[in-house]
């Protein structure tokens, strides 16, 4: 008990530290720019843009729907009880992971931070090759190798992570302000989106098809030359028939290197990425005025609208185009934008490049965080001195994120995020639940809008997912955050 009380000071006394850096009065934002801007800039990102008309096209309208919605509402859930949790007495700095350990212990604390960083370090990478992907259709000719191939993702990925990387060393402070800066230009780009749906093509529009010889393809020759346009003309009732229901078979050739035999669960896999970033707030509660009140606030309303977002795109798109325009443009997003294509592809660049900036800065704070606390006695080395940049966590998150990238398929990688993600709000839903129901007497949050049940569906949702999604490495995740809580636990004890 002794040791435990001694590693949850440790936690206590950097969360007075950021409190005090809080209490100098600078920086100090509301729940607009301190929460509702960070959850939306990390919610609102890539999948959104060079996937959803792809899904739509395999999955069809109804499936879409209901995918993007169980995605979005296992993240509801844990928006609910992250609320709780966070408004769970006296509001400091430290973010999440310091949110629940001071609810459940620094050794729990510890796995699930771990997890979160795990999650943060490859979704940099998940951003870093949704730009490559963007920069090939942007500029096909201006590769370092061939465009399409695996090869060029790899290179040309590993070239904006040194970028990424440098930018971070050089002023973490300067990139985390440039985050509304790039949330405005998504908001550019989706709107673009929207009016490109529902007006139709102009004279700028152009599709992105693959590089297939004549013949090979019946759909891709019926869309060569102007013959899309015939099948891209606004919204229309016999489009959403046409899309309303799956085909799982149907033959894309929108990324000719994709062998997966995709089925609902598969493609909530792909797509439950999108949908994180519930977080983002709670990270900056050093930097809240009112952390108590903007954290639910904030986070509820991002939570909820961008799910409004996600949902109308998978009905709009479900009208606005053919299946085989949705199964073999690779960028569909850009080619309905209004007015012109390159307002998407470049937005969702710079939009991507902002979420692998803050990816990283999440990721290596976390690690920083987690090796200050001094749970995990083996992460020592990459905890920087107090009021110094933690660049030596900075390092290993790039080495991460670098190996992330070598997989070179945003197809592979998505996936590999969800399942951390799940079990990182498994953990936070856990939290909250076990403290309302065992009636703990420090339970007292001030966010009322929660009820242990609501935590529980949560988290079986969360499980369920996991398991569905793949056993095997449901269990290895499961398995990792127990080694972690054994070994902080053990620590603890010593």
């Amino acid at each position: 008990l002794a040791s435990q009380n001694t590693a949850i000071g440790l936690v206590q006394a950097h969360a007075t530290e950021k409190q005090r850096e809080a209490a100098s009065g600078v920086g100090k934002q509301g729940t607009v720019l301190g929460v509702v801007f960070p959850c939306m800039a990390n919610i609102l990102g890539v999948l959104l843009f060079l996937r959803m008309p792809w899904i739509v096209g395999k999955a069809g309208v109804l499936a879409s729907f209901c995918l993007v919605g169980c995605g979005c509402m296992c993240t509801f859930l844990t928006a609910l009880s992250l609320s709780a949790v966070a408004t769970n007495g006296k509001v400091a700095g430290g973010g999440a992971y310091f949110l629940i350990s001071r609810s459940l212990g620094p050794s729990l604390g510890a796995g699930v931070g771990l997890c979160f960083y795990f999650a943060n370090s490859i979704g940099a990478a998940m951003y870093i090759i949704g730009t490559v992907e963007a920069w090939e259709v942007a500029q096909p000719n201006a590769q370092l190798m061939t465009a399409g191939d695996i090869n060029n993702i790899r290179v040309t990925g590993y070239v904006i992570l040194a970028f990424c990387i440098a930018a971070v060393a050089g002023g973490m402070r300067y990139v985390v302000r440039l985050g509304t800066t790039f949330l405005f230009i998504v908001f550019g780009v989706i709107l673009s989106m929207y009016i490109g749906c529902f007006t139709g093509p102009t004279s700028f529009s152009d599709i992105n098809l693959p590089d297939l010889a004549v013949g090979i393809s019946a759909e891709v020759d019926a869309l060569r030359g102007s013959g899309w346009r015939s099948q891209y003309k606004g919204l229309s009732m016999e489009n959403l028939r046409e899309n309303w229901s799956p085909n799982y078979d149907a033959t894309q050739h929108a990324y000719p290197g994709d062998t997966i035999q995709y089925d609902f669960v598969q493609f909530l896999a792909l797509w439950f990425p999108a949908c994180t970033g519930i977080m983002a707030g709670a990270n900056r509660s050093a930097d809240l005025a009112d952390a108590k009140a903007s954290i639910p606030k904030g986070t509820l309303f991002a939570q909820l609208s961008t799910s409004i977002v996600y949902l109308s795109f998978t009905v709009i798109y479900g009208m606005a185009a053919s299946r085989p325009l949705l199964l073999h443009d690779r960028f569909f997003a850009a080619s309905s934008a209004w007015p012109h294509p390159a307002i998407v592809i470049y937005g969702v660049m710079a939009s991507t490049i902002g979420a692998a900036l803050a990816s990283l800065i999440s990721a290596c704070r976390l690690l920083n965080a987690i090796a200050q606390d001094g749970t995990l006695p083996i992460l020592k080395v990459f905890a920087a001195p107090q009021g110094k940049e933690p660049r030596i966590a900075l390092l290993a998150s790039a080495v991460l994120t670098t190996v992330a990238i070598s997989i070179g398929d945003l197809n592979v990688v998505a996936p590999i995020i969800t399942m951390f993600f799940l079990l990182c709000y498994f953990c936070i839903n856990m939290a909250c639940g076990m403290l309302d129901l065992t009636k703990d007497p420090n339970w007292r949050p001030t966010f009322r809008f929660y009820h242990w049940f609501l935590s529980l569906c949560g988290m079986i949702l969360c499980v369920v997912l996991m398991f569905l999604i793949s056993l095997l490495n449901a269990l290895m995740a499961c398995l990792l955050a127990a080694a972690i809580f054994f070994y902080a636990t053990k620590k603890s004890n010593e």
